[in-house]
């Protein structure tokens, strides 16, 4: 299995989990289900949280990382430009 088909099945069941949500933007992501959702590379993930120019995540114990997928889409809502020349 590649990569992409493996993105593609994990956002296919994300979307299901988003679909029978009463509250989607609370919903907890994993990083795969973070990085097909956005999408990127989980590597590009850990390398945002590590600059902290990313997504808010949670991190409730040492080796979990979740996002809340309403964060995910401020963060995206927050890199909409017109232009490449604006600024970050």
């Amino acid at each position: 299995m590649t990569t992409t088909q493996n993105a593609a099945e994990v956002l296919k069941r994300l979307q299901s989990k988003i679909a029978a949500s009463s509250d989607p933007n609370n919903i907890r992501l994993t990083i795969p289900e973070a990085a097909a959702y956005i999408p990127m590379q989980p590597g590009q993930l850990a390398q945002l949280r590590y600059t902290g120019t990313g997504p808010k995540f949670l991190k409730p114990t040492a080796r979990t990382v979740l996002y809340r997928k309403g964060d995910v889409d401020a963060w995206l809502d927050a890199s909409v430009r017109t232009s490449t020349a604006e600024a970050r």
